[in-house]
Order: C-alpha cells, then sequence, then structure tokens
C-alpha cells in the first residue's frame, strides 16, 4: 500500500492493523497507537500475538486461516469476545483479506462500540428496574385489594367481599333455579368476654371462630366476617335443603370443648339462624335480614350452641 493510503487510514476513527501471511505487523495506524499505547515504531515488523497476546486463540487462528485462504471476511462482536485490546473499552473486530502485487494481507479494523454496549447495559439495567417497579406495584396492588376486601383481624372474606361472591352464586341460583342458603351466626355472650378477658384475647377468640367457621363449612361455601362478632356463610347450590345441618353439626362439634386462649379456659358457642333462597328472600339483603331474625330466635331457644333455621 502507498502512503496516501496510510495517511488515510491514519484519520479514521477505528484502529486498523495489516498483517502479512506470517502474521508479521506491517502497518499500524495513529487510532490503534491511541487504543493500545503501543507507539507504530514498536509494533512494525513484529509478530502480531506478541504486540497482541490475547488474539493468540484457536478460534482467531481458524478465522485468520479461513480469510487467507478462503477470502472470508470475519467478524467478532465485542459482546462475545471481550478484552481483545486491554482496558475498559469494547471493540468489533472484522479480519479482511486484501491483495497487493500478489502478496495477501489481512486487514484488522477495531470498532470502538463502548457507547453503544453502555447504552444496552443502561437498557438492560432500566428494564430490571421497571421489572422490579412492576412487581412491586403488583405486590401492593395485592395488598391493597387485600385489605379492600378481606377482614384485617380474621384474615377472611369482609363485607364487601361476601357481597360481591354470593352476588355472582345468586345470581347463577336464580338462572339454574338452584337453592342456596345463608347462615348468620353470632358469639354468644361476646361483651362479656372482652369485658372480663381484654379485648386482646376477645380480638383471639374473633380469629378462632373464623378458624372454626372456615373448617366446617364445604369449599364452596363463602364464610365472612359481618362485623364485630357477627359472621355469615353463603352456602350456594344446595342439593339439599337440609345441606345446612351438616354444616351446623360440624361447628358445634368444634365447640365442644372451651378454647384456650393466653392460658385461660372460655367456653364458645354460637347462634345460628339459617334462611334460604327463594324461599325467605330473593335478595341478599333479605336473605341476611331474615337469617338475622332465625339468629335472635335461635337464642330464645339455648345459651349454648343453638340453630333455628326458617321453614
Amino acid at each position: 500500500m502507498n502512503n496516501i493510503s496510510y495517511e488515510v487510514l491514519d484519520h479514521i476513527s477505528e484502529g486498523v492493523i495489516l498483517v502479512d501471511d506470517t502474521f508479521h505487523i506491517v502497518y499500524w495506524n495513529d487510532y490503534m497507537q491511541d487504543m493500545t499505547k503501543i507507539n507504530r515504531r514498536d509494533a512494525l515488523g513484529q509478530p502480531l500475538f506478541k504486540i497482541l497476546p490475547r488474539i493468540n486463540l484457536g478460534i482467531y487462528l481458524d478465522a485468520f486461516d479461513g480469510v487467507i485462504k478462503n477470502g472470508m471476511v470475519r467478524f467478532f462482536s465485542a459482546a462475545i469476545h471481550k478484552e481483545l485490546i486491554l482496558g475498559s473499552n469494547h471493540y468489533n473486530l472484522k479480519l479482511t483479506k486484501i491483495k497487493k502485487d500478489e502478496v495477501s494481507f489481512i486487514q484488522m479494523e477495531f470498532l470502538n462500540v463502548t457507547s453503544q454496549i453502555n447504552q444496552i447495559n443502561q437498557l438492560k439495567y432500566y428494564i430490571q428496574q421497571l421489572a422490579g417497579a412492576n412487581r412491586e406495584l403488583r405486590e401492593k396492588e395485592k395488598m391493597i385489594r387485600k385489605l379492600a376486601y378481606y377482614d384485617k383481624l380474621t384474615g377472611i372474606a369482609n363485607r364487601s367481599l361476601f357481597y360481591e361472591l354470593a352476588g355472582r352464586f345468586l345470581s347463577n341460583a336464580r338462572k339454574r333455579q338452584f337453592e342456596a342458603g345463608l347462615m348468620f351466626c353470632d358469639i354468644n355472650k361476646f361483651k362479656n368476654i372482652n369485658d372480663t378477658y381484654g379485648h386482646e384475647v376477645g380480638d383471639k377468640v374473633l380469629k378462632h371462630m373464623a378458624d372454626v367457621l372456615l373448617k366446617a363449612v364445604y369449599q364452596k361455601n363463602i364464610v365472612a366476617r359481618y362485623g364485630g362478632d357477627e359472621f355469615l356463610v353463603f352456602m350456594p347450590d344446595m342439593e339439599r335443603h337440609d345441606s345446612f345441618h351438616t354444616v351446623a353439626a360440624r361447628i358445634m362439634k368444634q365447640l365442644e370443648q372451651a378454647v384456650v386462649i393466653n392460658g385461660k379456659e372460655i367456653p364458645l358457642s354460637l347462634s345460628m339462624g339459617i334462611s334460604f333462597y327463594p324461599k325467605n328472600g330473593n335478595t341478599l339483603d333479605n336473605m341476611i335480614s331474615m337469617a338475622d331474625k332465625a339468629m335472635y330466635e335461635a337464642k330464645q331457644i339455648s345459651e349454648g350452641n343453638s340453630c333455628f333455621c326458617l321453614t
């Protein structure tokens, strides 16, 4: 190559090396000097692998062989082949065969892609941050939904969620002409428990009662805290009119033994009232109102566990 060609290569924004077919350096441009801090006069005539020892690897040797013998163009991405050149920058490498006066050379072009890689890494970081923010947002949404639909003390459905779920089941019962039942439960003498043992024990009694109801009901039943010491159990798609008897019996069975809270044995009992759709009401509010009346009838029957079913 003539001096004019060399002068052009000295003014481009990439590193250029020319090596002959014995891998000795015949040209080293100004950009290579800046990249490597190796002066041109120290590089010229030297074996390539002495000046850039990191290129003395099988994958590059095979590439050089293919370029010389077959005229192939080979490309090495900085993202895959890191640290070809010492330092913190990243370079793509392109190998091309050049022939002059029947003599073959390999042109090595080092293109600095550090800024592009930094941008890609920054984008990856932003994506990771965004993914983390989305996960955090979803967790907060779950928390907000739980606060909105679940009773904070007992963890079971609150009144809002009960109306939403039971409303759907009741709508389905209307369409399919199924019977549904609603149980209104009230803890007997709960005020006395709070007054005698304190509100901390009273709260634990409410949690225990929620667990009792959850264990006693069928899987499709909905258990909710209606307010205070009142609980609701909605029984959709009742296959038999007397299905509530089984649930009530399970509840009473679990309440036969007193619960021990903070070392104190506390006897518990429930008064339960049952209403039915469509016989006792065709809306949830009607059913709740009628089951509430039935619950007060149950309280007149016994001070212990009792159940009154509307007919």
